[in-house]
Protein backbone atom coordinates (compact mmCIF):
# COMPACT_ATOMS: atom_id res chain seq x y z
CA UNK A 1 0.00 0.00 0.00
CA UNK A 2 1.05 3.52 -0.86
CA UNK A 3 2.99 5.01 2.60
CA UNK A 4 1.02 8.14 2.23
CA UNK A 5 -2.17 7.03 3.27
CA UNK A 6 -0.55 7.07 6.36
CA UNK A 7 -1.98 10.53 6.50
CA UNK A 8 -5.83 8.66 6.88
CA UNK A 9 -4.17 7.81 10.31
CA UNK A 10 -2.74 11.16 11.05
CA UNK A 11 -6.07 12.60 10.25
CA UNK A 12 -7.23 10.13 12.54
CA UNK A 13 -5.39 10.86 15.67
CA UNK A 14 -5.39 14.38 15.50
CA UNK A 15 -9.32 13.97 15.15
CA UNK A 16 -9.89 12.34 18.31
CA UNK A 17 -8.01 15.57 19.70
CA UNK A 18 -10.07 18.28 18.08
CA UNK A 19 -13.00 16.48 18.86
CA UNK A 20 -11.73 17.16 22.59
CA UNK A 21 -10.90 20.29 22.72
CA UNK A 22 -13.72 21.54 19.94
CA UNK A 23 -15.80 20.86 22.48
CA UNK A 24 -13.95 21.77 25.67
CA UNK A 25 -11.64 24.75 25.12
CA UNK A 26 -13.87 27.56 25.61
CA UNK A 27 -15.48 26.31 28.74
CA UNK A 28 -11.57 25.05 29.90
CA UNK A 29 -10.50 28.74 29.99
CA UNK A 30 -13.46 30.11 31.78
CA UNK A 31 -13.89 27.36 34.51
CA UNK A 32 -10.21 27.74 34.81
CA UNK A 33 -10.91 31.25 36.16
CA UNK A 34 -10.09 33.40 32.51
CA UNK A 35 -13.72 35.60 31.25
CA UNK A 36 -15.69 34.85 28.66
CA UNK A 37 -14.45 37.51 26.90
CA UNK A 38 -10.55 36.95 27.29
CA UNK A 39 -11.20 32.86 26.22
CA UNK A 40 -12.86 33.93 23.06
CA UNK A 41 -9.95 36.18 22.65
CA UNK A 42 -7.64 33.00 23.19
CA UNK A 43 -9.36 30.83 20.68
CA UNK A 44 -8.91 34.24 18.27
CA UNK A 45 -5.01 34.33 18.91
CA UNK A 46 -4.82 30.15 18.68
CA UNK A 47 -6.90 30.74 15.10
CA UNK A 48 -4.98 33.44 13.89
CA UNK A 49 -0.98 32.54 15.13
CA UNK A 50 -1.82 29.07 12.96
CA UNK A 51 -3.46 30.87 10.32
CA UNK A 52 -0.24 33.54 9.79
CA UNK A 53 2.10 30.43 10.26
CA UNK A 54 0.30 28.52 7.40
CA UNK A 55 0.68 31.99 5.15
CA UNK A 56 4.57 32.02 5.54
CA UNK A 57 5.40 28.78 4.83
CA UNK A 58 3.09 28.03 1.99
CA UNK A 59 3.80 31.04 0.47
CA UNK A 60 7.87 30.22 0.36
CA UNK A 61 8.09 26.87 0.40
CA UNK A 62 6.96 23.85 -1.45
CA UNK A 63 6.11 20.36 -1.28
CA UNK A 64 9.54 18.95 -1.31
CA UNK A 65 9.14 20.56 2.47
CA UNK A 66 6.28 18.85 3.64
CA UNK A 67 7.89 15.92 5.53
CA UNK A 68 10.09 18.31 7.46
CA UNK A 69 7.04 20.56 8.20
CA UNK A 70 4.45 18.08 9.31
CA UNK A 71 6.77 16.71 11.78
CA UNK A 72 7.56 20.39 13.06
CA UNK A 73 3.64 20.90 13.17
CA UNK A 74 3.04 17.79 15.12
CA UNK A 75 5.54 18.48 17.33
CA UNK A 76 3.75 21.83 18.34
CA UNK A 77 0.22 20.19 19.07
CA UNK A 78 2.10 17.62 21.17
CA UNK A 79 3.65 20.77 23.54
CA UNK A 80 0.51 22.31 23.26
CA UNK A 81 -1.84 19.32 25.04
CA UNK A 82 1.41 18.75 27.16
CA UNK A 83 1.20 22.50 28.05
CA UNK A 84 -2.62 22.54 28.84
CA UNK A 85 -2.28 19.09 30.98
CA UNK A 86 0.77 20.52 32.91
CA UNK A 87 1.22 24.32 33.32
CA UNK A 88 -0.10 25.51 36.72
CA UNK A 89 -1.70 28.75 36.03
CA UNK A 90 -4.63 29.85 33.88
CA UNK A 91 -2.84 32.28 31.57
CA UNK A 92 0.10 29.72 30.57
CA UNK A 93 -2.33 27.20 29.80
CA UNK A 94 -3.91 29.82 27.36
CA UNK A 95 -0.51 30.34 25.83
CA UNK A 96 -0.40 26.46 24.97
CA UNK A 97 -4.04 26.62 23.63
CA UNK A 98 -2.24 29.09 21.07
CA UNK A 99 0.65 26.90 20.39
CA UNK A 100 -1.17 23.74 19.67
CA UNK A 101 -4.05 25.68 17.78
CA UNK A 102 -6.47 24.06 19.51
CA UNK A 103 -9.00 26.58 18.76
CA UNK A 104 -10.14 24.60 15.54
CA UNK A 105 -12.84 23.14 14.80
CA UNK A 106 -12.94 19.13 13.90
CA UNK A 107 -12.94 19.68 10.15
CA UNK A 108 -9.50 20.36 10.91
CA UNK A 109 -8.56 23.95 8.43
CA UNK A 110 -4.95 23.90 10.38
CA UNK A 111 -1.57 24.01 9.30
CA UNK A 112 -1.49 20.38 8.95
CA UNK A 113 -4.09 20.08 6.06
CA UNK A 114 -2.01 22.75 3.90
CA UNK A 115 0.46 20.20 3.84
CA UNK A 116 -1.55 16.92 3.93
CA UNK A 117 -4.09 17.15 1.18
CA UNK A 118 -1.89 18.11 -2.09
CA UNK A 119 -0.22 15.18 -0.64
CA UNK A 120 -3.41 13.22 -0.97
CA UNK A 121 -4.43 14.69 -4.31
CA UNK A 122 -1.12 13.20 -5.67
CA UNK A 123 -2.40 9.45 -4.81
CA UNK A 124 -4.23 9.00 -7.90
CA UNK A 125 -5.09 11.45 -10.91
CA UNK A 126 -8.50 10.34 -11.51
CA UNK A 127 -11.12 12.74 -10.03
CA UNK A 128 -13.95 10.36 -9.20
CA UNK A 129 -11.09 8.56 -7.06
CA UNK A 130 -10.15 11.81 -5.57
CA UNK A 131 -13.48 12.80 -4.40
CA UNK A 132 -13.33 9.58 -2.59
CA UNK A 133 -10.46 9.80 -1.28
CA UNK A 134 -11.03 13.55 0.43
CA UNK A 135 -14.46 11.78 1.71
CA UNK A 136 -12.74 9.10 3.45
CA UNK A 137 -9.92 11.46 4.60
CA UNK A 138 -12.93 13.22 6.25
CA UNK A 139 -14.46 10.60 7.65
CA UNK A 140 -12.11 9.28 9.40
CA UNK A 141 -11.16 12.50 11.13
CA UNK A 142 -15.00 13.26 12.20
CA UNK A 143 -15.33 9.78 13.19
CA UNK A 144 -12.06 10.23 15.67
CA UNK A 145 -13.50 13.55 16.76
CA UNK A 146 -16.80 11.55 18.17
CA UNK A 147 -15.05 9.24 19.77
CA UNK A 148 -13.09 12.05 21.65
CA UNK A 149 -16.25 13.69 22.87
CA UNK A 150 -17.35 10.82 23.96
CA UNK A 151 -14.74 10.21 26.22
CA UNK A 152 -15.20 13.47 27.79
CA UNK A 153 -17.80 11.18 29.77
CA UNK A 154 -14.55 9.20 31.54
CA UNK A 155 -13.34 13.27 32.59
CA UNK A 156 -11.24 15.74 30.85
CA UNK A 157 -7.92 15.04 32.32
CA UNK A 158 -8.34 11.12 31.22
CA UNK A 159 -9.13 12.86 27.36
CA UNK A 160 -6.10 15.06 27.79
CA UNK A 161 -4.07 12.13 28.91
CA UNK A 162 -4.99 9.89 25.91
CA UNK A 163 -4.66 12.77 23.34
CA UNK A 164 -1.17 13.29 24.44
CA UNK A 165 -0.50 9.67 23.40
CA UNK A 166 -2.11 10.52 20.18
CA UNK A 167 -0.11 13.55 19.37
CA UNK A 168 2.75 11.30 19.82
CA UNK A 169 1.25 8.67 17.31
CA UNK A 170 0.90 11.39 15.17
CA UNK A 171 4.53 12.33 15.39
CA UNK A 172 6.09 8.79 14.28
CA UNK A 173 3.34 8.48 11.71
CA UNK A 174 4.42 11.33 9.83
CA UNK A 175 8.32 10.05 10.25
CA UNK A 176 7.17 6.79 8.06
CA UNK A 177 5.51 9.08 5.29
CA UNK A 178 8.11 8.98 2.11
CA UNK A 179 10.14 12.56 1.68
CA UNK A 180 7.99 14.16 -1.04
CA UNK A 181 9.81 14.79 -4.12
CA UNK A 182 8.72 18.54 -5.36
CA UNK A 183 10.33 21.86 -4.82
CA UNK A 184 11.49 23.52 -1.96
CA UNK A 185 11.53 27.06 -2.44
CA UNK A 186 8.06 28.86 -3.91
CA UNK A 187 10.69 31.19 -5.60
CA UNK A 188 12.45 28.61 -7.57
CA UNK A 189 9.23 28.07 -9.53
CA UNK A 190 6.98 30.77 -9.71
CA UNK A 191 3.25 29.92 -8.97
CA UNK A 192 0.74 30.11 -12.43
CA UNK A 193 -1.07 33.52 -12.85
CA UNK A 194 -4.00 31.24 -12.69
CA UNK A 195 -3.08 29.78 -9.66
CA UNK A 196 -2.94 33.46 -7.96
CA UNK A 197 -6.40 34.49 -9.50
CA UNK A 198 -7.95 31.43 -7.92
CA UNK A 199 -6.09 31.67 -4.62
CA UNK A 200 -7.06 35.65 -4.40
CA UNK A 201 -10.97 35.02 -5.10
CA UNK A 202 -10.90 31.48 -3.00
CA UNK A 203 -9.30 33.12 -0.12
CA UNK A 204 -11.57 36.27 -0.21
CA UNK A 205 -14.74 34.03 -0.24
CA UNK A 206 -13.28 31.20 1.93
CA UNK A 207 -12.86 34.68 4.41
CA UNK A 208 -16.71 35.40 4.32
CA UNK A 209 -17.59 31.83 4.82
CA UNK A 210 -14.83 31.91 8.06
CA UNK A 211 -16.09 34.94 9.25
CA UNK A 212 -19.74 33.64 9.85
CA UNK A 213 -18.15 30.18 11.26
CA UNK A 214 -16.21 32.00 13.91
CA UNK A 215 -19.38 33.02 15.83
CA UNK A 216 -20.32 29.60 15.74
CA UNK A 217 -17.40 27.20 15.96
CA UNK A 218 -18.58 24.38 18.09
CA UNK A 219 -16.69 24.98 21.43
CA UNK A 220 -19.09 28.16 21.15
CA UNK A 221 -21.92 26.35 20.31
CA UNK A 222 -20.94 24.32 23.36
CA UNK A 223 -20.11 26.76 25.41
CA UNK A 224 -24.15 28.28 24.17
CA UNK A 225 -25.66 25.04 25.17
CA UNK A 226 -23.81 25.11 28.36
CA UNK A 227 -25.59 28.55 29.22
CA UNK A 228 -28.72 27.78 27.76
CA UNK A 229 -29.41 24.44 28.78
CA UNK A 230 -27.30 24.12 31.90
CA UNK A 231 -25.72 20.99 29.98
CA UNK A 232 -22.72 19.02 31.91
CA UNK A 233 -19.22 18.39 30.00
CA UNK A 234 -20.20 15.14 29.64
CA UNK A 235 -23.74 15.41 28.52
CA UNK A 236 -22.05 18.18 26.10
CA UNK A 237 -19.36 15.34 24.96
CA UNK A 238 -22.55 12.76 24.23
CA UNK A 239 -24.17 15.65 21.93
CA UNK A 240 -20.98 16.52 20.06
CA UNK A 241 -20.30 12.91 19.63
CA UNK A 242 -23.76 12.50 17.68
CA UNK A 243 -22.78 15.52 15.83
CA UNK A 244 -19.46 14.38 14.84
CA UNK A 245 -21.25 10.50 13.63
CA UNK A 246 -23.51 12.82 11.38
CA UNK A 247 -20.55 14.45 9.75
CA UNK A 248 -18.88 11.81 9.15
CA UNK A 249 -21.51 9.80 7.68
CA UNK A 250 -22.71 12.80 5.55
CA UNK A 251 -19.10 13.42 4.20
CA UNK A 252 -19.35 9.92 2.62
CA UNK A 253 -22.20 10.64 0.72
CA UNK A 254 -20.37 13.75 -1.15
CA UNK A 255 -18.23 11.71 -3.42
CA UNK A 256 -21.93 10.10 -4.77
CA UNK A 257 -24.13 13.32 -5.11
CA UNK A 258 -20.80 15.20 -6.80
CA UNK A 259 -20.67 12.45 -9.63
CA UNK A 260 -24.15 13.60 -9.87
CA UNK A 261 -24.33 17.06 -9.90
CA UNK A 262 -20.51 18.60 -9.47
CA UNK A 263 -18.30 19.55 -6.42
CA UNK A 264 -19.30 23.60 -6.84
CA UNK A 265 -23.12 22.18 -6.82
CA UNK A 266 -22.71 20.21 -3.93
CA UNK A 267 -20.65 22.39 -1.82
CA UNK A 268 -23.53 24.83 -2.26
CA UNK A 269 -26.58 23.60 -2.37
CA UNK A 270 -26.13 21.14 0.97
CA UNK A 271 -24.28 24.50 2.51
CA UNK A 272 -27.29 26.78 2.06
CA UNK A 273 -30.27 24.65 3.78
CA UNK A 274 -27.38 23.76 6.77
CA UNK A 275 -27.15 27.74 7.42
CA UNK A 276 -31.07 27.93 7.83
CA UNK A 277 -30.84 25.69 10.60
CA UNK A 278 -28.15 27.16 11.85
CA UNK A 279 -30.12 30.36 12.36
CA UNK A 280 -32.98 28.01 13.78
CA UNK A 281 -31.01 26.26 16.80
CA UNK A 282 -31.59 29.30 19.10
CA UNK A 283 -34.74 30.75 17.67
CA UNK A 284 -37.29 28.36 19.46
CA UNK A 285 -36.38 28.24 23.00
CA UNK A 286 -36.81 24.69 23.45
CA UNK A 287 -33.91 22.06 23.72
CA UNK A 288 -35.25 19.51 21.97
CA UNK A 289 -36.11 22.18 18.82
CA UNK A 290 -32.43 23.26 19.53
CA UNK A 291 -30.93 19.74 19.57
CA UNK A 292 -32.77 18.74 16.54
CA UNK A 293 -31.71 21.82 14.47
CA UNK A 294 -28.15 21.51 15.34
CA UNK A 295 -28.22 17.67 14.24
CA UNK A 296 -30.39 18.67 10.97
CA UNK A 297 -27.32 21.41 10.57
CA UNK A 298 -24.56 18.98 11.18
CA UNK A 299 -26.18 15.99 8.84
CA UNK A 300 -24.77 18.93 5.78
CA UNK A 301 -22.81 22.01 7.15
CA UNK A 302 -19.53 19.34 6.21
CA UNK A 303 -20.04 18.00 3.20
CA UNK A 304 -18.62 21.30 1.71
CA UNK A 305 -15.45 20.40 3.38
CA UNK A 306 -13.94 16.75 1.37
CA UNK A 307 -15.59 18.77 -2.09
CA UNK A 308 -13.93 22.01 -1.35
CA UNK A 309 -10.97 19.95 -0.99
CA UNK A 310 -10.76 17.55 -3.98
CA UNK A 311 -12.37 20.75 -5.94
CA UNK A 312 -9.25 22.89 -5.33
CA UNK A 313 -6.88 20.28 -5.87
CA UNK A 314 -8.66 19.53 -9.17
CA UNK A 315 -8.77 23.39 -10.80
CA UNK A 316 -5.21 24.07 -9.82
CA UNK A 317 -2.69 21.44 -11.24
CA UNK A 318 0.72 20.18 -9.99
CA UNK A 319 2.63 22.03 -7.01
CA UNK A 320 0.36 25.11 -7.10
CA UNK A 321 -2.00 23.28 -4.81
CA UNK A 322 0.09 23.57 -1.73
CA UNK A 323 0.16 27.48 -2.58
CA UNK A 324 -3.25 27.79 -2.83
CA UNK A 325 -4.65 25.43 -0.18
CA UNK A 326 -2.09 27.09 2.41
CA UNK A 327 -3.18 30.91 1.33
CA UNK A 328 -6.86 30.08 1.33
CA UNK A 329 -6.75 27.68 4.40
CA UNK A 330 -4.56 30.59 5.83
CA UNK A 331 -7.04 33.02 4.55
CA UNK A 332 -10.14 31.93 6.07
CA UNK A 333 -8.47 30.97 9.79
CA UNK A 334 -7.63 34.66 9.84
CA UNK A 335 -11.23 35.28 9.42
CA UNK A 336 -12.58 32.79 11.35
CA UNK A 337 -10.51 34.04 14.40
CA UNK A 338 -11.75 37.53 14.19
CA UNK A 339 -15.26 36.61 16.22
CA UNK A 340 -15.11 34.18 18.76
CA UNK A 341 -14.16 36.97 21.34
CA UNK A 342 -18.05 38.94 20.03
CA UNK A 343 -19.70 35.52 20.59
CA UNK A 344 -18.35 34.76 24.06
CA UNK A 345 -19.52 38.36 25.00
CA UNK A 346 -22.93 37.79 23.39
CA UNK A 347 -23.65 34.19 24.99
CA UNK A 348 -22.50 35.81 28.24
CA UNK A 349 -24.53 38.53 27.76
CA UNK A 350 -27.57 35.99 27.03
CA UNK A 351 -27.88 37.01 23.58
CA UNK A 352 -26.34 34.12 22.43
CA UNK A 353 -29.07 33.81 19.41
CA UNK A 354 -27.65 37.13 17.47
CA UNK A 355 -24.27 34.71 17.74
CA UNK A 356 -25.96 31.83 15.46
CA UNK A 357 -28.03 34.23 13.09
CA UNK A 358 -25.41 36.51 11.98
CA UNK A 359 -22.89 33.51 11.46
CA UNK A 360 -25.80 31.85 9.32
CA UNK A 361 -26.77 34.80 7.15
CA UNK A 362 -23.00 35.86 6.48
CA UNK A 363 -22.85 31.96 5.30
CA UNK A 364 -25.89 32.08 3.25
CA UNK A 365 -23.98 35.23 1.36
CA UNK A 366 -21.07 33.36 0.96
CA UNK A 367 -22.95 30.53 -0.85
CA UNK A 368 -24.34 32.52 -3.45
CA UNK A 369 -21.25 34.45 -3.97
CA UNK A 370 -18.76 30.96 -4.21
CA UNK A 371 -21.30 30.02 -6.97
CA UNK A 372 -21.83 32.88 -8.93
CA UNK A 373 -18.13 32.79 -8.67
CA UNK A 374 -16.89 29.52 -9.49
CA UNK A 375 -20.25 27.80 -11.08
CA UNK A 376 -18.52 27.82 -14.15
CA UNK A 377 -15.27 26.81 -13.29
CA UNK A 378 -15.27 22.72 -14.03
CA UNK A 379 -13.42 20.47 -12.11
CA UNK A 380 -11.04 18.04 -14.26
CA UNK A 381 -12.21 14.22 -14.64
CA UNK A 382 -9.40 12.25 -16.09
Amino acid sequence: MDSRYLLFATRTSRGFIYGIFSVVTVIFLIDDGISPVDAGIVVTASIVVGSLLTFFITTHYGLGYSKFFLIIFSILLMVGVMGIYLAPQPIVKALFVIVGSLGVNPSDNTVFSSFEQPIISKIRDNQNFRNRLFSVYSFFGYIAASIGAAFLSLGLNTSIRLSIVLSGVTLISYLFIPKIQGRGKIKASPVSQKSKIIARDVSALFSIDALGGGFVLQSLMAYWFRVRYNFSLSELGLVFMVVDVIMAVSVLLTPFIASKIGLINTMVFTHLPSNVFLILIPIIPNLYASLSFLFLRQSLSQMDVPTRQSYLNSVVEGEDRSYVVGVSNAARSTSQGATPYISTYLISAAAGAASFITGGAIKIAYDLMIYQRFKKEKEHYE
